[in-house]
């Protein structure tokens, strides 16, 4: 997985990359994540200061989150649920689905098997 950070409004650290990178492994191990675009943003003049956008590009439609809180940890912390929850739902949809399509072919007074071009 390539993760691509950007900080706006104060200067990365190396302890902060190595948070947002142990949090985005936890990700991997749910989805195929092929990259994952986060930005870090601290405003003075807004609260909460920190901000944390990530957007995860998966096969199919990407993820995509967005939390705000006081420290760095909490919104990333919140961004990282936000994101679980999505992976969570899609995957539950897609299982809900083959469920469906595969009873779909066996209701009452169908047959699953063709006997055209039969001779008996």
């Amino acid at each position: 997985m390539k993760i691509v950070m950007c900080f706006r409004g104060f200067n990365a650290r190396a302890s902060w990359r190595g948070l947002v990178e142990a949090q985005l492994k936890r990700l991997q191990s749910l989805a195929a994540i092929a990259s994952a675009q986060v930005t870090l943003e601290w405003q003075n003049q807004v609260k909460p200061v920190f901000r944390v956008l990530t957007l995860l590009e998966v096969p199919g439609p990407d993820f995509h989150a967005e939390a705000r809180d006081y420290t760095l940890q909490a919104a990333l912390l919140k961004v990282v649920k936000n994101l679980e929850r999505q992976i969570h739902v899609r995957k539950s949809r897609q299982a809900d689905r083959r469920k469906t399509n595969g009873q779909l072919g066996l209701l009452p007074g169908r047959s699953s098997l063709s006997l055209a071009g039969c001779r008996g």
